[in-house]
């Protein structure tokens, strides 16, 4: 099993997260939990994955949760999957990791 701190690596420009995205959810969650099998954050989305809506949410949100500006953050890898590398610029990994503890509690 693993833990949250395997969900959220350090970075020389910020914090890479490992993500699970749940497209065309009724309602929005970020996060929606944290799945110890793959060592991967869930997020619940409400648009769906056609045109790269889910994706452009997804970039709007997780800048939005963290008090970044979208542009610093970037899809590195998943575009086309549920499963999703994303690097969040400008923020250390200790807050990520305080922000997500808090929220799932």
């Amino acid at each position: 099993m693993k833990s949250l701190d395997d969900a959220v690596e350090r970075h020389p420009d910020g914090v890479v997260l490992h993500i699970d995205v749940l497209p065309g959810s009724p309602a929005l969650m970020i996060p929606a939990g944290f799945n110890a099998w793959r060592g991967s954050i869930e997020i619940r989305l409400t648009e769906r994955a056609d045109h790269g809506r889910a994706n452009r949410q997804l970039i709007q949100e997780i800048a939005r949760s963290f008090g970044i500006s979208q542009g610093d953050v970037e899809i590195l890898s998943g575009h086309r999957s549920h499963r999703k590398v994303v690097l969040m610029r400008g923020i250390d990994a200790e807050s990520v990791l305080a922000a997500l503890r808090r929220s799932l509690r």
